[in-house]
């Protein structure tokens, strides 16, 4: 919140979530994961980086912003010792063996970096910690609510305890009421953007650097536009079986990888290894561990920031998405403009949704490289083999 008429602007979220098997679970991040994040920066007790001086926020004296910052690392090893403990105990399988890849607490790769970025590291907590923390918070909240529902269905209701493969009982009483009655089986991929300023200056003013963290779970995608050359740079990657990083986190599940008719791997029907949600594949691995990202953004380093489903990104090249948004006027035209080409360009059934943040570079989008020319060709021939009616479409 803001303290005064300047306020504290240092952090800033945007988000974009791709629900599947129903919205509930995307709704319920939509609403709450950024209170999770909030409630979480609280728990390990981060501070601004602006001194408040006289009721207003003043800049510190760093020219950028800290990336870890002096923590309890007792008290925050407990909670996060706790979190591993009750994901442990509700699921199993795969979470009895998962190490969180921030989490101090269990002598992961952050003790390794330690010893290369000294001893701040081990006794500070950086974003990432906060971030990772609150992603399995909320995840963890989500499925405790659902596991704790009866299901409608009594030949179902009847069968052994653990045979949706997460361990619950009757007495067991969630912390939150999401949803129905019946438990939600669907889930959610998740993409979020934190941006942070080092002064009160706002992130898109072209004279203010920034920093960026990113946080993903699954198939929804985030593009920088690089503002010297125009190019797209991508900050995500899909959770797919495919990946050779899931292939190698998942190991023990691979039986579980099976290929559809359409040539897609898929990991117990999901076409996605990370996810919020998805009751019944948490068991082998499907977890809302994030893949985070973080960029020092110079001043009009980068024009704007894109944030995808997977009904744009599966659609459109990269270089598209940024090239369409680069022709808009504002941030939001370009938003609509790639959502609306993305649908009359192919009849998939997939929803389609974009964010685009302007940055400090936005006025300067036309000037990198070939502009928007380089794949104009492309757009246009994409637009007319959409439109002609010999195109035989299914």
């Amino acid at each position: 919140g803001a303290d005064s008429a300047r306020g504290d602007p240092q952090v800033f979220y945007f988000g974009v979530f791709d629900g599947h098997g129903g919205a509930e679970c995307s709704g319920f991040l939509e609403d709450w994961l950024h209170e999770y994040i909030q409630d979480a920066a609280a728990e390990f007790e981060l501070q601004s980086t602006l001194r408040k001086r006289g009721g207003a926020a003043e800049p510190s004296q760093q020219d950028v912003l800290p990336i870890i910052q002096d923590a309890d690392r007792a008290r925050i090893g407990e909670l996060e010792k706790d979190l591993v403990r009750r994901w442990r105990r509700l699921v199993g399988g795969y979470f009895k063996r998962f190490k969180p890849a921030e989490f101090s607490c269990l002598g992961d790769s952050r003790e390794e970096r330690s010893s290369t970025d000294g001893d701040m590291l081990a006794a500070g907590v950086p974003m990432e910690e906060v971030m990772e923390y609150a992603f399995l918070r909320a995840d963890l909240d989500f499925v405790t609510a659902q596991a704790a529902k009866s299901d409608d269905d009594m030949i179902k209701a009847d069968q052994p305890l653990n045979n949706d493969d997460v361990l619950y009982g009757p007495s067991h009483v969630g912390t939150l009421k999401v949803g129905g009655a019946s438990p939600f089986k669907g889930g959610s991929t998740g993409s979020v953007a934190m941006i942070s300023t080092p002064t009160p200056t706002p992130f898109w003013h072209p004279a203010s650097p920034s920093s960026l963290l990113v946080s993903h779970v699954g198939d929804t995608r985030i593009l920088l536009c690089s503002t010297a050359t125009g190019e797209a740079i991508p900050l995500t990657s899909s959770h797919h079986p495919s990946s050779p990083i899931e292939a190698s986190r998942l190991w023990r599940y691979a039986a579980t990888f099976v290929t559809d008719s359409f040539g897609e791997e898929r990991m117990s029907g999901l076409a996605n290894t990370r996810a919020f949600g998805d009751l019944k594949s948490k068991r082998i691995g499907v977890s809302a561990e994030p893949e985070m990202v973080r960029v020092e953004m110079g001043a009009a380093e980068y024009s704007f920031l894109v944030l995808m489903t997977d009904g744009v990104s599966g659609t459109l090249p990269d270089q598209e998405i940024v090239d369409i948004v680069k022709e808009a006027k504002t941030a939001d035209e370009g938003a609509a403009s790639v959502v609306s080409f993305a649908t009359e360009v192919t009849q998939d059934g997939d929803n389609a949704t974009c964010l685009v943040v302007r940055l400090g570079g936005w006025e300067r989008r036309l000037e990198g490289g070939l502009g928007s020319m380089g794949t104009s060709e492309a757009r246009e021939w994409r637009r007319l083999d959409a439109t002609d009616p010999r195109r035989s479409r299914t």
